[in-house]
């Protein structure tokens, strides 16, 4: 482990580059959206132990309301009557 320690740290973190974080808030009813509580926890870069981004952090009322609005797209939207390939088209999107 030291080994594999050492390697690293002699190469540094210079080749590697952090991505954009694009996406913080949670994903309902198709839209980003804060949590009902505002609250947020950190999301931690295991490199440098650094803060990269504060990402909302859903409670059981975020989860209800995506619950009922997932419910509602499945009975009522398009999605169920979707061929597979056009589900998975849009799933890699």
């Amino acid at each position: 482990m030291s080994a594999l320690s050492n390697s690293s740290s002699s190469h540094g973190n210079s080749f590697l580059k952090m991505p954009a974080i694009k996406f913080t808030k949670l994903f309902i009813n198709g839209d980003f959206v804060d949590s009902i509580s505002g609250r947020t926890f950190e999301t931690i870069d295991p490199r440098k132990e650094e803060v990269i981004a504060r990402v909302s952090e859903g409670d059981k009322e975020d989860i209800d309301i995506a619950v009922k609005a997932a419910r509602q797209a499945f009975d009522s939207g398009p999605w169920p009557r979707l061929p597979g390939s056009e589900r998975a088209k849009i799933m890699m999107k």
